[in-house]
C-alpha cells in the first residue's frame, strides 16, 4: 500500500513538473529581469522610460490574463489593458471573479496567472511568421527533422535551450539585416519581452489553480494505477509540442536578457552624464 501511493505521488509530481515547470521556471527568470530592467530604465529616462516597452507589452499581458479568464469561465468585472496614470504603478489589470467550487474554475487560476506567457508567446510567434516568414520555418522544418526526445527528463530542457539558440540564429542572418520586418521584429519582441513576466499577484492567483490541479493529477492516477494505466505514456505524447514551446519561452527570455543589458547601459550612460 505504501509503494502504491508512493508512486501515485511521484508519477503525479513529475507530470506537474513537466506540464507546468518550464512555464514557472522561465515566469520567475523574467521576473527577476523585468523588475531590473524597469528599474534601470526609470533612473535613466524617468516614467517614461518604462512606456517605451508598456505600449505595446502590457496590453498582450493583461489579454493573456482575460483570455483564460473567458476559457476557464471566470467572469471578468473589470480590466485597464494600459493606463498611464494610475498613481500606484499599476500599468494595467484584469479583475475576475469564479465559482470557488467548480474545480475547472479553480484550475484555471492557474492558468489564468500564467496567461500573459501564454498570450506573449503567441505574440511573438505570430510576428515572427508574420515579418519573418522565412525564419521560422527554417526553425520548424530543424525542429520536426531533430526532435529525438520520448521521455520526460531534465535533458529535454538542455535540448529546449539548443533550440532555442537554434531559432535565435535563424533570426538574426545577414540577410535579415537588410530586411525592415526583421528591425520591427526586434522593436515588438523587446516590447513583449519585457512584459511577460509574471507579477507577484499573478503569482499568488496562480498558487490555488496550481494546487488543485496538483490534487486532480493524483485522483486521476490513482485510478489510473488501479485500472493499470500508464498516464506518464500520455504525457510523452506530447512531448514535441511541450519542447516547441519551450523553445519559444527560452527566445523571450533571450530578447529579455538583451533588454536587461541595454537598459544598464542606458542607466549608467545616464549617470555618467
Amino acid at each position: 500500500m505504501t509503494n502504491f501511493i508512493l508512486d501515485i505521488f511521484k508519477v503525479s509530481t513529475i507530470e506537474i513538473f513537466y506540464i507546468t515547470g518550464m512555464i514557472i521556471l522561465v515566469g520567475f527568470l523574467l521576473g527577476i529581469l523585468e523588475n531590473i530592467i524597469n528599474s534601470n530604465m526609470q533612473r535613466a529616462f524617468g516614467y517614461k522610460g518604462i512606456l517605451i516597452t508598456a505600449w505595446l507589452g502590457t496590453p498582450i499581458h493583461e489579454l493573456g490574463h482575460a483570455a483564460m479568464c473567458v476559457i476557464f469561465g471566470h467572469k471578468i468585472s473589470r480590466m485597464k489593458l494600459l493606463q498611464l496614470n494610475s498613481g500606484d504603478g499599476t500599468l494595467g489589470f484584469v479583475e475576475h471573479s469564479y465559482n470557488k467550487n467548480n474545480i475547472y474554475q479553480r484550475i484555471g487560476n492557474f492558468f489564468i496567472g500564467i496567461g500573459p506567457i501564454f498570450s506573449g508567446i503567441s505574440a511573438l510567434l505570430i510576428g515572427l511568421y508574420l515579418l519573418l516568414p522565412n525564419s521560422i520555418n527554417v526553425f520548424e522544418n530543424s525542429f520536426k527533422n531533430n526532435i529525438t526526445y520520448n521521455k520526460v527528463d531534465l535533458n529535454l530542457i538542455k535540448w529546449s535551450i539548443l533550440n532555442s539558440a537554434s531559432l535565435i540564429k535563424f533570426i538574426f542572418t545577414i540577410n535579415n539585416l537588410s530586411k525592415i520586418g526583421f528591425w520591427v521584429f526586434i522593436l515588438l519582441a523587446f516590447a513583449i519581452s519585457s512584459h511577460i513576466a509574471l507579477s507577484k499577484p499573478d503569482i499568488k492567483g496562480a498558487q490555488d489553480g496550481l494546487i488543485t490541479l496538483y490534487i486532480l493529477l493524483i485522483f486521476s492516477n490513482t485510478l489510473a494505477k488501479y485500472f493499470s494505466i500508464n498516464t506518464l505514456d500520455y504525457i510523452i505524447k506530447i512531448t514535441k509540442y511541450n519542447a516547441y514551446f519551450s523553445s519559444l519561452l527560452f527566445m523571450a527570455l533571450i530578447f529579455s536578457i538583451i533588454s536587461f543589458f541595454i537598459s544598464c547601459i542606458a542607466y549608467y550612460i545616464r549617470k555618467l552624464l
